[in-house]
């Protein structure tokens, strides 16, 4: 069941947050026990075998955070470092394990079927006991298991941290139907389905061809390629922020505030300043488990930059089993480096203008270049695409047009054929040059989802936020009908479900 599913929008959302307050009008623990079970069902209807999967590691996780509260303090590093190794080797094992082997004995590893939220889950409740580990605080188990359950998370995040969504679950007065969070949240989630449905998806059907003609081979103009990886880092962040959204605004339906996910990163003046604002939980998550716990009181900048090297490639590989992700991975952690020397050399001085135009431009550009790992089958078609954008595919040819290409234009407008035959070769259309276009302008002009309600996780995100002032979203009828309107037109779209890039991750 998908968050851009008519079943999930029309049946399981308003059933789901029904029974969350109609139980809270028993009580606390009737609405956690009621939303935990509606949202290990809503896990279920994926593949219900493996709901076994979240309440079993439920249970492990929980146990083993009780044998650190409970243990004296020389014991509880045991089993705190027993916990995450136990959480990591499962991962490993569902996603891992066949990539793994093909290092040993050179066989070509599949794509590993992995169970849902396998990836989510683990970092979830290892910064738990991360948080029990530090605190030496255990919350009650129902709370505990919604926190890890709570289906508008647990599919593709954002990584929500005990520290803040915890607090929120042991509030009572979060416990009561609140009309401006549901309106704040019905916007949110439709502003978050409609970059998702109208752009993310359009999108995909036009890089899609690029990396598909890579994986078999097939001619590509260097034109083609560029456009394709273009579009699909647009793509890729439009599906990436649009399910964010949409997880913040059901969170909101239920009273509860998850945390920003992605702050407009792809407005980015450099690549530091890029990974802040792009999956920020995950970002910050790897920073504190990985890079911190390495590079804490070392002044080496050898030792600084290997530590940031690895927390990037460990991110690489957090998102797939593949060198591909490997590559994707180092390809981020050199381009951040890259950015620091860069920072270093430059001093305090402020960038003018241009110079963030600039800075903007090479941002993007090299964020784009790194498709040709995260989307590409394998390093094979990487290598092929990375040929292809320096310019060494060749030219095609009308033989290389299937018969539907063969329209009166091309027929009859010798320059359009020659322009069409020369830069875009048969695998990107005029059409989607028009659509990159469009998601580029939406993407750097159109204030992003979170900018326009002016939600606010903390005053750490504040720095990035537009103030709009009387554009702002605000519960009134004209903003009421704006988003209807909206939503109507996402409508027109929604049978053509396709699932989020985060799925299965």
């Amino acid at each position: 069941m998908l968050f851009n599913s008519p079943e999930f929008i029309f049946l399981f959302v308003p059933a789901a947050v029904a029974l969350h307050f109609f139980l809270a009008r028993f009580g606390v623990m009737p609405a956690v026990i009621g939303t935990t079970v509606s949202s290990l069902f809503f896990y279920a209807v994926w593949n219900p075998p493996y709901v076994v999967l979240p309440v079993l590691s439920i249970l492990a996780n929980f146990w083993i955070a009780q044998c650190i509260v409970q243990a004296e303090k020389v014991w509880a590093r045991p089993f705190f470092i027993g916990g995450i190794a136990a959480n990591l080797a499962v991962l490993s094992y569902y996603k891992y394990w066949d990539f793994l082997l093909s290092i040993v004995d050179g066989h070509k590893a599949v794509p590993p079927n992995v169970p849902l939220a396998l990836s989510f889950t683990t970092f979830v409740q290892i910064a738990f006991l991360v948080y029990v580990y530090q605190r030496r605080e255990l919350p009650q188990f129902r709370f505990y298991a919604l926190f890890v359950a709570f289906f508008p998370h647990l599919i593709a995040g954002p990584i929500v941290r005990w520290g803040s969504l915890g607090s929120q679950l042991l509030d009572k007065s979060r416990y009561r139907f609140n009309w401006d969070n549901a309106a704040l949240g019905l916007t949110i989630f439709v502003f978050g389905l409609a970059k998702k449905v109208l752009i993310a998806d359009t999108l995909a059907l036009h890089a899609g061809p690029v990396f598909d003609a890579a994986a078999h081979q097939e001619l590509i103009t260097a034109l083609a390629a560029w456009l394709g990886c273009f579009g699909f880092a647009l793509q890729m962040y439009f599906d990436f922020s649009g399910y964010s959204d949409m997880a913040i605004g059901l969170g909101l339906l239920f009273n509860f505030k998850l945390p920003i996910n992605f702050a407009a990163p792809l407005r980015s003046t450099s690549m530091i300043d890029l990974w802040r604002r792009w999956h920020m939980t995950l970002s910050r998550l790897a920073r504190d488990l990985i890079y911190v716990p390495l590079a804490a009181g070392h002044e080496s900048t050898i030792r600084r930059s290997a530590s940031l090297m690895l927390t990037m490639v460990v991110i690489g590989v957090w998102h797939g089993a593949g060198w591909t992700f490997v590559a994707w991975g180092a390809f981020h952690g050199v381009a951040v480096l890259i950015n620091q020397a860069w920072h270093w050399l430059r001093g305090l001085h402020k960038p003018t203008q241009n110079a963030r135009v600039l800075g903007w431009a090479v941002t993007f550009t090299v964020f784009a270049s790194s498709a040709v790992f995260f989307r590409a089958p394998d390093i094979e078609s990487s290598w092929y695409l990375i040929k292809a954008m320096s310019g060494f595919g060749r030219v095609a040819t009308v033989s290389d047009f299937p018969l539907e290409w063969d329209s009166w234009l091309i027929r009859h407008d010798y320059a359009s054929r020659d322009f069409v035959l020369t830069w875009l070769g048969t695998t990107w259309s005029v059409v989607g040059t028009l659509w990159l276009l469009v998601a580029l302008l939406v993407m750097c002009c159109v204030p992003d989802t979170l900018e326009i309600v002016n939600y606010r996780e903390g005053d750490a995100q504040s720095r990035w936020r537009r103030n709009l002032g009387r554009f702002a979203w605000r519960p009134s009828w004209p903003w009421a009908l704006a988003v209807i309107v909206l939503f109507a037109v996402v409508l027109t779209r929604i049978g053509q479900v396709s699932e989020f890039l985060y799925y299965q991750f």
